[in-house]
């Protein structure tokens, strides 16, 4: 049987402790740069069957050790994870980060596609987008609007995230547009703007990033009522802490979940029947379950919840799972106290074999 992502993360802190000294030694020393990636590389894969870092020492002396998620929302969620269980001792010596921090200092340039960038080559033109929780920019950056567009944004991206750092680019961040005029209008520069992103959310009162899984943003969609709809195909509203996973979902593509079981991780649902539920109480109700199934999982670093949904006949409870067989003891136990006709589990792919627990 495949090991468990929590067992795989716990195998990871235990060799990382184990080897820690030896790649303080070797980071000293200035090692070969490939030799020093291949060692930490060999180590990481204990965890992650693919995994992209960085290293290096900061201006207090302590050793970094950098995950980043590339942008994507669910790996983000399963470095999270990771960072939760650093071992306490390792502090002492390092810093570890779920995503790449911002570390661009005074002067800070960068030179890629044959372009040379500093901060006074950008001017950004913010814009609050306040049902989303996100800050719209507009960019004049001449030196990037002679690139084509996929060059442009790319090089913006490694900008941006050097100053205000990879979370917040994913969180805060909405819609990037390029324009070719300066305007005469409100602008800052790309060295104040974390601290302007901070104002922003402090005095609209944003929720503060913690924990990937708990920032949940809600949809409505028109339920499929034609016979022989599927699971989910019911739903008529719901909220989640990972939209890209619904996507996936509903366009079929299942490459995010079967990258993810490479690492003995599981996204999937719980699903039961809420036919002869009174429609007034039925998100409360799916609320009860789902408190009993984190209080049971949650703490134990088994799974986390990524929302629910509600549909004309079923009511869902999404979970990214990092323990699957000791999660679906504890969801079996806990829907057997209920008098549910249907009520399973199933991965979250279009074309998975649902588990009945009937």
């Amino acid at each position: 049987m495949q090991d468990s992502f929590k067992n795989r993360i716990n195998k990871f802190w235990k060799s990382f402790s184990e080897e820690e000294a030896q790649i303080r030694e070797m980071m000293d020393n200035k090692v070969e740069g490939e030799t020093l990636i291949s060692f930490v590389d060999s180590i990481l894969k204990i965890a992650f069957h693919k995994a992209y870092f960085e290293m290096g020492i900061n201006k207090s002396g302590k050793y970094e050790l950098i995950l980043t998620p590339e942008g994507d929302r669910s790996k983000l969620m399963q470095l999270h994870y990771w960072l939760q269980y650093a071992p306490e001792h390792l502090w002492e010596k390092w810093n570890f980060y779920s995503a790449k921090p911002g570390m661009a200092g005074d002067g800070w340039a960068m030179r890629m596609y044959d372009t040379d960038l500093s901060a006074d080559n950008i001017i950004i033109y913010p814009e609050i987008d306040d049902d989303k929780n996100k800050v719209n920019i507009e960019v004049y950056c001449p030196k990037l609007i002679a690139l084509d567009e996929s060059k442009r944004y790319s090089m913006f991206f490694i900008f941006l995230d050097q100053y205000i750092g990879e979370i917040y680019t994913m969180e805060y961040i909405g819609y990037i547009d390029f324009t070719d005029t300066e305007h005469n209008k409100s602008s800052i520069s790309i060295t104040n703007f974390k601290s302007v992103i901070d104002k922003i959310i402090d005095n609209n009162n944003w929720q503060r990033f913690e924990n990937p899984t708990e920032k949940y943003s809600g949809y409505r969609m028109e339920p499929n009522e034609n016979e022989g709809w599927k699971l989910r195909e019911d739903i008529f509203s719901g909220y989640t802490s990972c939209t890209p996973l619904l996507n996936d979902y509903y366009n079929e593509d299942n490459s995010r979940l079967e990258e993810a079981k490479q690492d003995g991780l599981f996204y999937g649902f719980l699903f039961f029947e809420n036919v002869n539920i009174p429609r007034e109480n039925i998100v409360n109700f799916r609320g009860d379950i789902e408190d009993k199934i984190v209080a049971q999982t949650t703490p134990y670093g088994i799974a986390n919840s990524l929302g629910g949904a509600t549909g004309f006949h079923f009511s869902y409870i999404d979970f990214i799972i990092y323990d699957f067989e000791a999660f679906l003891a504890i969801a079996k136990a806990v829907l057997s106290g209920y008098d549910f006709e249907e009520k399973g589990y199933s991965d979250f792919t279009a074309q998975a074999e649902p588990i009945l627990f009937n």
